[in-house]
């Protein structure tokens, strides 16, 4: 009994001491935290920030911030939360039903809980297309493109405590009905990969990411191109690609949600698709 004590009590010296010998020595590399995560500067002294307290509070950030394998205390405390409570410890993130994670200013978009009001979407419609008839006196095309949502997409996968069973009016619809009305030129892109949900040969969202996929990027850049070539009656070169790697180690933004949640483990695996683009000659 004796020795298990001894044993014990080493093994929470050694606990104890290791994240100060850490901050000391940086033994070990521990990869930083991804996001908005800065850490503290140190304070400088001055008498009167001593007197007032700023001084100490400020040191007290910066050694709390480079204790020893902060980092990877920070992931793992970020990790129980979000695995057995659902928090997510990031502003805006919410996690979802089926792995899927949303950021609520799109939730409350979709539902309609920031909505403008019809005379300040119809103003800046007015001014929209003013300016639309400027551009054209100028040879020039003013284009209002409604970019994909992820929400739009998805609502099946909010959580339930973001689901809102009798939504209001949105600003993306009235934007819609209004600057149509008036003649802007519009090409709506979310309205497209919406009626793509089940249909899309590639996903079009990440369960990770807030924003389109590589794949649904492209498309949405070649479909954006084609508005304009219609518009402008010009050509204008397009991707191409006979190749497309499939990868389950998600680039370009595909987990960007999931990268500033700082987990341990990713929040779902997936494997998306990444086309290969080809150098196409000018015409």
């Amino acid at each position: 009994m004796e020795r298990k004590k001894k044993w014990l009590l080493y093994f929470l010296f050694i606990v104890l001491t290791l994240p100060a010998v850490e901050q000391k020595f940086h033994f070990i590399k521990v990869a930083p935290l991804k996001g908005g995560y800065k850490d503290a500067v140190d304070s400088v002294f001055r008498l009167q920030s001593w007197l007032s307290g700023a001084f100490q509070a400020q040191r007290e950030k910066y050694l709390n911030d480079g204790v020893g394998f902060r980092p990877d205390l920070v992931r793992l405390t970020n990790q129980i939360d979000f695995s057995l409570f659902d928090i997510c410890h990031t502003a805006w993130t919410v996690k979802g039903k089926d792995q899927y994670l949303f950021q609520w200013p799109y939730i409350n978009a979709y539902n309609g809980s920031d909505f403008s009001g019809r005379q300040v979407i119809l103003e800046r419609c007015v001014k929209m297309r003013a300016l639309q008839d400027t551009f054209a006196k100028m040879g020039k095309s003013f284009i209002l493109a409604y970019l994909p949502s992820k929400a739009s997409s998805y609502p099946e996968y909010f959580p339930d405590d973001r689901v809102v069973k009798h939504p209001g009016p949105t600003n993306y619809a009235v934007y819609r009905h209004i600057a149509d009305s008036l003649g802007i030129n519009q090409i709506d892109l979310d309205a497209w990969f919406v009626s793509m949900k089940n249909t899309s040969k590639e996903p079009l969202y990440s369960k990770q990411g807030i924003h389109w996929t590589t794949y649904g990027a492209i498309l949405g850049g070649d479909s954006l191109t084609r508005y304009m070539e219609h518009l402008r009656g010009i050509h204008v070169q397009h991707p191409r690609w006979e190749k497309m790697v499939h990868s389950d180690s998600l680039r370009g933004g595909d987990d960007d949600v999931a990268a500033e949640l700082n987990l341990v483990f990713p929040e779902a695996h997936e494997t998306l698709a990444y086309p290969v683009i080809e150098d196409v000659p000018n015409d």
